[in-house]
């Protein structure tokens, strides 16, 4: 049984605090901001989550789609609608990504791509079936859901010209990112080492974004 706001399970002990996507999205940020703290020579750029979704966008969104957006996905939207950068260069969508502009394109350009839609079809799924949720406008990369109706729905296919991992669902995948964010930071700490006094850091920050939840625990970096 999962969470229908998550996708995680449910069958925790009794009396155990279940985990949301503002619990989820607090740990993140927590990562990426000690992400930046180690990349001082800015390898990469660094932004927090937006504000969230409202009920009544998402569900508009949903009816230019055409369809219920995923309950894993949607609760994350519920929850942060987009994250910019949220792992390297690759940027989750938000309701208007999901519908047109820059990222959108690019997104949708990889999907359509000979050789993505080969990748796919050699993982045993159709590319026609999915529809982007992340991508990038430096890279090739794109995370790739299932739409509802069809065998892959609700699952997550991370693909670079060709498919380097597939996920249960939107959490799935969002957690695995952020595992490769932590083995990141221990790479860029033993690259960069200290960072030399007077050197500044970049600043994650934007005026009325909520603040990193305080259960994050620093020791999970």
């Amino acid at each position: 049984m999962s969470d229908t706001n998550t996708g995680a399970s449910s069958g925790a002990s009794q009396g155990a605090r279940e985990f949301t996507w503002p619990d989820y999205i607090g740990w993140g940020g927590m990562i990426n901001q000690a992400r930046m703290e180690a990349d001082w020579k800015g390898l990469w750029d660094y932004a927090i989550p937006h504000l969230h979704a409202s009920e009544e966008t998402v569900a508009r969104a949903e009816a230019q789609l055409g369809f219920r957006l995923p309950e894993s996905y949607r609760g994350f939207l519920l929850a942060s609608n987009g994250w910019p950068c949220f792992y390297q260069d690759m940027t989750i969508f938000s309701t208007s990504d999901l519908l047109g502009g820059d990222l959108h394109e690019a997104g949708q350009t990889q999907l359509e791509l000979e050789e993505c839609v080969e990748a796919m079809a050699a993982d045993g799924v159709i590319a026609a079936d999915h529809f982007p949720v992340a991508a990038s406008l430096e890279s090739i990369d794109v995370a790739l859901m299932g739409k509802p109706g069809t065998p892959a729905e609700g699952t997550v296919s991370w693909v670079r010209g060709e498919v380097i991992e597939r996920y249960d669902d939107f959490l799935d995948y969002y957690l695995s990112m952020m595992e490769l964010n932590k083995i990141e930071i221990t790479r860029l700490r033993q690259d960069y080492g200290p960072k030399p006094d007077g050197v500044p850091h970049a600043v994650i920050g934007r005026p009325g974004s909520p603040p990193v939840i305080e259960e994050a625990r620093r020791d999970d970096l």
